[in-house]
């Protein structure tokens, strides 16, 4: 059974000798890790202390792109296998909360259908027709919230039929994945919402209990037919398990990405003009929105035994956070990285999908579903314009709370 690290506690001098050596981070408060239009806060932190002691978030924050990727790094002396993982205690233990070998047996099993080959012979007729179905319900009354009557529906749609399971009504599974997202928040006050997470849990883990045996008793050519008749040596507890944290990326990230493109497109009409003229150029609109507000914009680690980061040593058993949003606006790494360019050429280099043995299983499918939904939004409702809208804020995952659009119905 796999022995978890017990986060370290630090005591008051030492927690006095951090601050003092990182006196930027020390001046960082928690709500300038959530809160829209507070970036410049981590671009400061980067500039002067990429990797620094961060008392508001209780541990270690790395904002430079190269430590952040190092410490990500395959080779890294790092772990997810903590006792105070807030994804752990909000999903459960399965691949993304687990290490090498107990990791990639979990993960193993789900990988063939996510490569890239896979992803566009399996999903793209499926992903373009559910799209436009769903821009049918809305697209003669000329305004819409974009979240709700479009993207988490899109996104809650899309990961049923790519799991093949039936999740019913989009708004109660969007509701569950909501009360996962909101414990995944390190500021120390995690008790209550903990307990949504876990009742949230309990009612998902029904459903997809009653989904695998369905899948047993009516077998298609779907994920979790395949995994449930073949087991490949993963128990239902199991099974359920890693389709519990695939939904979740599929669901939290999809609505993310789909939001936060269309938002940053039509806030720069020439480049929207431009995607407008060529969709092929959707590629690196969807990259560079991804890059510069990645949907999820934190990932926790804790270090096993000492390492040095930059320069930095941190000692054994402490946590150690990247701020990805702050890494994917690296000035050593991205050229004018605040702006939007959808021709940008190493947008790819961003961090929005992880890295290292952790990298997002689904970062071939987000990708084509949110090309494909953008496209369809943007063929389908002429004259679309911005409405009233949120600035993208979140503390793990980024996305404007609520996004109205308009268009022409002539």
């Amino acid at each position: 059974m796999t022995t978890l690290v017990t986060q370290a506690v630090v005591d008051e001098s030492e927690d006095a000798a951090r601050r003092e050596r990182f006196p930027i981070g020390a001046r960082v408060e928690f709500d300038d890790l959530l809160e829209a239009g507070k970036e410049r806060v981590l671009d400061e932190l980067r500039a002067r202390e990429p990797v620094s002691w961060v008392p508001a978030l209780g541990g270690w924050l790395v904002t430079g792109r190269d430590p952040a990727r190092a410490l990500l790094a395959p080779r890294a002396d790092i772990t997810v296998e903590s006792e105070q993982n807030l994804v752990r205690r909000s999903l459960g233990l399965m691949m993304l909360t687990s290490d090498a070998d107990e990791h990639r047996r979990l993960r193993r099993p789900f990988e063939a259908p996510f490569k890239p080959r896979a992803v566009h012979e399996l999903f793209a007729d499926t992903v373009r027709r559910e799209a436009g179905s769903l821009i049918d319900t809305f697209v003669a009354e000329g305004r819409c919230e974009l979240g709700g009557s479009f993207a988490a529906p899109f996104a809650v749609r899309m990961a049923g039929r790519m799991l093949g399971l039936s999740l019913g009504d989009s708004a109660s599974i969007e509701r569950i994945y909501n009360a996962f997202a909101e414990a995944m928040v390190y500021d120390g006050d995690t008790e209550g919402r903990q307990l949504k997470a876990e009742s949230a849990r309990a009612t998902l883990d029904t459903l997809l209990h009653s989904e695998l045996a369905r899948c047993r008793r009516d077998p298609s050519d779907s994920i979790t037919s395949r995994v449930a008749l073949e087991h490949e040596g993963l128990s239902d507890e199991e099974i359920v398990a890693q389709l519990r944290v695939i939904m979740f990326g599929a669901i939290e990230t999809i609505q993310a990405s789909t939001m936060n493109t269309l938002l940053l497109l039509l806030q720069h009409p020439a480049q929207f003009q431009e995607v407008k003229e060529d969709p092929g150029l959707l590629i690196g609109a969807v990259a560079e929105a991804i890059r510069l507000i990645p949907p999820v914009a934190f990932v926790e680690r804790w270090t096993r035994d000492e390492i040095e980061l930059s320069g930095v040593r941190i000692p054994a058993r402490e946590f150690v956070g990247v701020s990805v949003l702050a890494a994917n606006r690296d000035p050593s790494t991205f050229s004018s990285p605040l702006s939007y360019d959808v021709h940008r050429p190493n947008a790819s280099q961003a961090l929005s999908f992880a890295f290292g043995v952790h990298t997002c299983l689904g970062v071939h499918l987000a990708r084509l579903e949110t090309q494909v939904a953008v496209e369809e939004l943007i063929a389908r409702l002429p004259s679309l314009a911005l409405g009233d809208h949120d600035l993208p804020g979140g503390f793990a995952f980024r996305r404007p709370a609520s996004m109205t659009l308009t268009w022409s119905t002539a």
